[in-house]
């Protein structure tokens, strides 16, 4: 979705105005919630989610109230908003899948109007930080990847049960990913466990400073001040009120 807003929003991550980022490396978060659809950068949403504190419950990085549950990317959003069928969704391209607790929508990358053989498990591999070779993905309990039988030649199975999700509006992709993420991807080497957590840490509070978050954060507080100062004044009238007039004086 383009609109004026969308072009005036900031990613919390890279501080790029949103209309600058590829919409391959474009997530939109719970792209079916009217009170979420955020959008951030792909990669470092995938990092946030999965990374640090793995299996902790994760919230949108701009909102911080929605739960992340469904990432899209920026050309798979186009196609599912637009309620494509089954034929449409393959000839966009779509795959869905599983990756933990989060459901992805990922557009395939390619200049040929033919599939690739590595395209999908390539595209899937990419956002997802796994390598291929040590990936596998399961479909209804059975692993269709790796298939040395088919020379893990299994892009258009992926393709063909990703629309036909995508067009019956299944609640899960039926397809999981399984693998290992590789997190310390770098130039120069691996990044240590240490510098992966200072980064989370400052992408948190990168998000936390965003208006909407700043925000919530004001309103809580001036809630909870509210709310303790009425504690404070109330057992204060109380212990007052027990030293002027002890029990045995309000019985007689």
């Amino acid at each position: 979705m383009t609109t004026s807003s969308d072009d005036a929003a900031i990613c919390p991550y890279t501080l790029k105005p949103i209309s600058s980022i590829d919409k391959s490396a474009l997530a939109v978060i719970n792209p079916e919630q009217s009170d979420c659809r955020h959008q951030c950068s792909l990669p470092h949403l995938v990092s946030y989610v999965h990374d640090a504190n793995a299996g902790s419950t994760r919230f949108c990085p701009v909102c911080l109230q929605s739960k992340v549950v469904v990432v899209c990317d920026g050309n798979a959003e186009t196609v599912l908003r637009a309620g494509k069928h089954e034929n449409d969704a393959r000839e966009q391209k779509i795959v869905c899948l599983r990756y933990g607790p989060i459901h992805y929508y990922l557009s395939l990358q390619s200049t040929s109007s033919r599939v690739s053989p590595s395209c999908a498990l390539s595209r899937i591999g990419a956002v997802l930080g796994v390598d291929v070779k040590q990936m596998k993905i399961i479909h209804n309990g059975k692993i269709i990847y790796p298939d040395k039988t088919n020379n893990n030649d299994v892009s258009e199975k992926i393709l063909s049960i990703s629309s036909l999700d995508i067009a019956k509006k299944r609640k899960k992709p039926s397809l999981v990913v399984m693998g290992i993420r590789h997190r310390q991807v770098h130039s120069k080497g691996s990044i240590s466990n240490a510098a992966i957590g200072v980064k989370d840490i400052l992408f948190a509070i990168v998000g936390m400073l965003t208006p909407r978050s700043l925000w919530n954060s004001i309103s809580w507080g001036m809630g909870w001040t509210i709310n303790t100062t009425k504690s404070l004044l109330g057992g204060l009238y109380l212990f007052v009120q027990s030293i002027l007039y002890p029990p045995h004086h309000r019985q007689g």
